[in-house]
Order: structure tokens, then sequence, then C-alpha cells
């Protein structure tokens, strides 16, 4: 696409953001741009902690977790089996900004009919046919097994959405990864020991959250 349009702010809707970042879909495009929260987009919730990280790391390569991202990203279309690279975006490159410093452009995943895809646990709630809401929790351990068995450095399973392909046809998707982590101890997700056990770990707990959700739903 014409890197011009990614300035035209103008032409940006949000769609997603978290402590620190802010995703936007660019109008009229298969892309969305995700950088961190300027000063002005700071809330309530924006620790100083999380603000000092965006300070130190805006316009700092090593430091940013958007050009991590970018990295990481790349390391895994080289290693993985390519169904599970399949999970990621097809695109995802870093681009920069004077102003919002190192940020990513990235293919948009949205459902077949153009509406936003949604966390697997929401689909899990909303969906009313129990053989799809199995369908949906098996696919989701599944891949939790890939992310482990490979050592993938995904430490935020509540950011598995869910595309919609068709009607009762699914792709599960993790569009938002921070492949650095937040250890202590600097190089950790390096140690695929470390990656393995900790991506399990966090797994466990998720996929424990599903199945209350989907017992949940059946005894509506």
């Amino acid at each position: 696409m014409n890197v011009e349009t990614v300035w035209r702010e103008a032409e940006w809707v949000e769609i997603g953001h978290g402590s620190r970042r802010k995703c936007f879909r660019i109008v009229g495009h298969p892309y969305c741009v995700k950088f961190y929260r300027l000063p002005s987009e700071y809330t309530h919730k924006t620790t100083w902690g999380v603000r000092l990280h965006i300070w130190q790391s805006r316009f700092v390569r090593l430091l940013n977790a958007n050009c991590q991202e970018s990295r990481y990203h790349e390391a895994l279309r080289r290693r993985l089996p390519a169904d599970l690279f399949a999970a990621f975006p097809d695109e995802l490159r870093p681009i920069y900004s004077p102003e919002r410093g190192w940020g990513l452009i990235e293919s948009l995943i949205e459902n077949a009919d153009g509406t936003p895809i949604q966390r697997v646990i929401f689909e899990m709630a909303r969906v009313q046919d129990e053989g799809l809401r199995r369908k949906l929790y098996e696919a989701a351990e599944r891949l939790f097994a890939q992310l482990a068995e490979h050592a993938v450095c995904f430490y935020d399973p509540p950011n598995v959405m869910v595309q919609w392909t068709g009607p009762e046809r699914f792709r599960l998707r993790i569009v938002d990864f921070e492949p650095q982590g937040r250890a202590l101890v600097p190089g950790l997700s390096s140690f695929r020991p470390y990656v393995r056990s900790k991506v399990r770990r966090r797994c466990a707990r998720y996929l424990q959250r599903l199945r209350e959700t989907f017992f949940a739903a059946e005894a509506r």
C-alpha cells in the first residue's frame, strides 16, 4: 500500500487498545497500524511504570515492542509449521512516525462479513450451539499445545481471537503478542524450556476459564 496513506490519521478508526498501545484500521485498506499511546491518549489506567516504558521505548528500536514483534514475526515465519504460523498476521512490518515513534503496519484480520473479530472467550459465551462451542474449545486447546511445543513466546492467551470464515467455520488468530515478555531476568524468553513452561502455565489457566464459560453457556 502507499505508505502516505498511513499518516492520514483522519482515516484511522480505533479497533483495539491495551495499556501501552492502540490499534487503528486504515479506512479503505486491508491494513491496520499499531503505535504506543501518545501522552494525550493516556488514561487513569496508564500507570507511571507504563508511561516510563513508553517514554524509553517510543523512538528506540531495540526497546520498542512493535519492532520486537516485527523481528519475532520474521523468526516465526522461518521456523514454524505453516498451519501454526497461519494463526499470525500474514504481513507485519515496522513503520516510523516522527510524532508517534516506531509502530507496526499489519494485515487487517476481519470476519468474512467484514465485522471485527472477537476474543475466543467472548464467542464461547455467545455461541448457542453446544457442538460449535466444543469445537472452539478444542481448537484453542490444540493451538495452545502447539505454541508450547514450538516454544512460541506468546504469554497472553486472552488475545487469541476467532475469525469467522463462513457459517460455523472459523480460524483462531493471534493479532497481538509481545515476545520479550516482562520477566525480571533479561533474556529468559530466549530459553525455550522457560518459554514452554510459561506458555503451558498461562494457557492452562485460560483453558480453565474457557471451560467455565462453556458450562455457563450450557446452563442457560
